[in-house]
């Protein structure tokens, strides 16, 4: 299983970090052994800065095309940040251990539902990311078309679409839940601890 992510996808979010929108989608990849059992996120001990990033997830399938869950992509944002002036790749601010946290609890929706997604992401029962779908930049089968334009998707292989804006830092001892709705209704969520 592939883990293919997605930056820079919500207007809001490319502001907040002060970088540029997109002309097509930004591509970056984690290992599978980021995932960790029960979504717990150990802060490692070289950043002070690891923020949540509440994320709408596709799972590829040939025969069922909008497979979605939800998910976090945790970013050490302070050495992001410095690898970004050193024009390095991003690995150490993405790929560390329980650093992407994802609901196997898929459900498969037509191209209707999917429009009408959103996000919300709370940290300590405080809601922090509220986005729709229907902002982000580029659209799954965008995402999808661009992916396989340079790599091919296989079946299972999940996609996370990018966080909206309400980035902010997590410490020992926070909970982050992410709930991925339609209208009022919650359709998957996801609970992580930080230890």
């Amino acid at each position: 299983m592939a883990l293919y992510f997605v930056g820079r996808n919500y207007v809001e979010h490319v502001k907040e970090l002060s970088n540029n929108v997109p002309d097509e989608p930004v591509i970056f990849c984690k290992p599978e052994s980021t995932l960790k059992e029960n979504n717990i996120l150990y802060i490692p001990s070289w950043s002070d800065e690891v923020h949540f990033e509440g994320e709408i997830v596709f799972r590829y399938s040939k025969g069922e095309k909008y497979v979605v869950s939800c998910g976090i992509d945790y970013t050490a944002r302070d050495i992001q940040r410095d690898l970004k002036a050193k024009g390095l790749p991003w690995f150490k601010a993405k790929c560390f251990k329980g650093s992407t946290a994802v609901s196997f609890d898929f459900v498969t929706l037509t191209a209707d539902d999917v429009n009408i997604l959103s996000i919300e992401t709370y940290k300590n029962g405080v809601l922090k990311q509220k986005g729709f779908y229907r902002d982000m930049i580029f659209k799954i089968d965008t995402i999808f078309s661009h992916i396989e334009t340079m790599v091919d998707l296989n079946e299972g292989d999940l996609v996370f679409t990018g966080t909206p804006a309400g980035v902010e830092r997590v410490n020992t001892g926070d909970t982050v839940e992410v709930f991925l709705k339609s209208g009022d209704k919650t359709l998957v969520s996801l609970r992580s601890e930080v230890r």
